[in-house]
Parts: structure tokens; C-alpha cells; sequence
């Protein structure tokens, strides 16, 4: 996976400046939309006011600056908005969709725990776990964190785990189920917690 930190973009109208970030917190809002994600794409590519004005509030990093910018626009025209505001919208889906897509293709592959694409809303309920969870971050930084910067940071937590419990790397990546259950054990890990596994979220449907 090619890391980088969390993207984002800054729209801009008359005074008003929001920031929409490509953050868990705004997957989730999206995933939450009439349609979901796929639906929110589908407005945006036609140009769909209401659709852009969803998508602004659900990835604004200040919801209050987010619906003065909407607020504003209710008496001017909104042609001089909508072409930018797309453009906006449009780079922070793809730059949302796009984090991990390498492991993806990898987990695809090789089948992962089950061979069977995770759906995108327990995707993101599975990250909020792993990182409030197993990494212990609060809240507030999990929310603000990028799918990928989660990922990243719960397979480094693991692999150190894995690595600080001599001969569980071979046991894990070469031995039975119930060896593997064992080794997690040792490792201090979930004993159905599979690497494989999470590497295999990206194949999501």
C-alpha cells in the first residue's frame, strides 16, 4: 500500500472556505447517503445540486462552515458553484476509493480469509473496531483518520506482535487452523484474528 496522509481538498465560494476530507468519518456518511457511495458518485456525475450539497456536509471538516457555504448559494445563481463544487467532490471520492487499491488487487488474489468481498459499511464498522480497539486510539482520532492510515497503522501493531512471539510468523503463515488459533494466542491476538484476512477488506463489493 502506498501511504500518504489523509487527502484533502478546499472549496471555496464568495468568503466562504470549507475543507472536505477524505476522512472514516466521511466514508461512513457517505456509505450512509440514499445509495451509498455508488449513489453519491451517480449525483455528482450529473451535475446534482442536492447530490454536491450531501457530499459537502458529509465530508466538511467544519459541518457549521459547511452549511453557511450551502446556505449562501439559496438566492444566487448556481452555475458559477456547481462546476467547481463537482470537481471538488468528484477528487475526494476518488481519493477515498482509491487508498489501498494496490492491496486490494493483492487480497483479490490470493482469496484472503474467505475469498468473499466484504461490503463497505462493515469495512468501516471493522477499522472503527481495530483502531478504538486494538490500537487504543480515542474516538475523535479514529474518525479523523483515513481508511488507509488505519489499516497502515493496525498491520504494523500486528506484525510487531507477531514478531516480539518467537516462531509465531511460521506457525501463523505455514501451520494448521488450530496452530494458527495457538500462535495468536501467544501473540496476544485475537485466536481468530487472521492477517490474511484484513488485508482481504479491500476486496469489497
Amino acid at each position: 500500500m502506498s501511504l500518504k496522509p489523509a487527502y484533502e481538498t478546499t472549496l471555496r465560494y464568495g468568503s466562504h472556505a470549507v475543507t472536505l476530507r477524505a476522512s472514516l468519518r466521511a466514508a461512513v456518511a457517505l456509505d450512509q447517503l440514499p445509495g451509498g457511495i455508488p449513489g453519491a458518485w451517480d449525483n455528482l456525475m450529473r451535475q446534482s445540486y442536492s447530490g454536491i450539497r450531501q457530499v459537502i456536509l458529509a465530508t466538511a471538516t467544519d459541518r457549521a462552515a459547511a452549511f453557511c457555504l450551502v446556505s449562501s448559494l439559496s438566492c444566487k445563481p448556481l452555475a458559477s458553484f456547481v462546476g467547481e463544487a463537482q470537481a471538488a467532490c468528484l477528487d475526494l471520492l476518488a481519493a477515498l476509493l482509491k487508498a489501498g487499491d494496490d492491496d486490494a488487487a493483492e487480497a483479490s488474489s490470493q482469496g484472503g480469509a474467505s475469498g468473499k468481498p466484504m461490503p463497505l459499511r462493515e469495512y468501516f464498522t471493522t477499522l472503527y473496531q481495530y483502531a478504538t480497539g486494538w490500537l487504543g486510539w480515542p474516538p475523535s482520532e479514529v474518525w479523523n483518520a483515513s481508511p488507509a492510515e488505519i489499516e497502515a497503522a493496525f498491520l504494523a501493531h500486528t506484525d510487531r506482535l507477531v514478531k516480539m512471539t518467537p516462531g509465531a510468523i511460521s506457525k501463523v503463515s505455514g501451520g494448521s487452523d488450530q496452530a494458527q488459533r495457538q500462535a495468536n494466542i501467544d501473540a496476544g491476538l485475537d485466536p481468530d484474528f487472521d492477517r490474511a484476512g484484513l488485508q482481504a477488506l479491500k476486496a469489497r463489493q
